[in-house]
């Protein structure tokens, strides 16, 4: 195997192995009301998210910052946004008719904190 391909491999896996974690914190900040392909859109944007930062660093490093560094953390963000929108989109047509409870400050939040 070539470096390039090295590097993807090792990307890749740090990306599946990070992603299961972020995705747990991520759910108990916010569950997720989508069916099945919703929690997967969720979990490959995570995981693509999560390998931008070392695409960009061992890639760079390895092989060359225009040969693959940059491309391959520029595909990762492209991949994010796709499956971030697909997730939107199924998450959507999900909460329709469901009451979010809001938890943002309202006037007397900010009285009681005497900010």
């Amino acid at each position: 195997m070539d470096k390039s391909a090295v590097v993807i491999l090792i990307i890749l896996v740090l990306s599946v192995v990070g992603s299961f974690p972020a995705t747990k914190i991520s759910q108990k900040k916010e569950k997720i009301y989508s069916s099945t392909l919703g929690k997967i859109f969720h979990q490959i944007a995570v995981g693509a998210y999560i390998g931008v930062a070392p695409a960009a660093l061992i890639g760079s490093i390895v092989v060359g910052p225009l040969k693959l560094g940059i491309p391959l953390a520029l595909t990762g963000l492209a991949l994010t946004f796709v499956m971030l929108l697909l997730y939107a989109l199924e998450e959507r047509s999900a909460r329709v008719g469901i009451d979010i409870d809001d938890k943002s400050w309202t006037q007397e939040d900010a009285k009681k904190s005497r900010l």
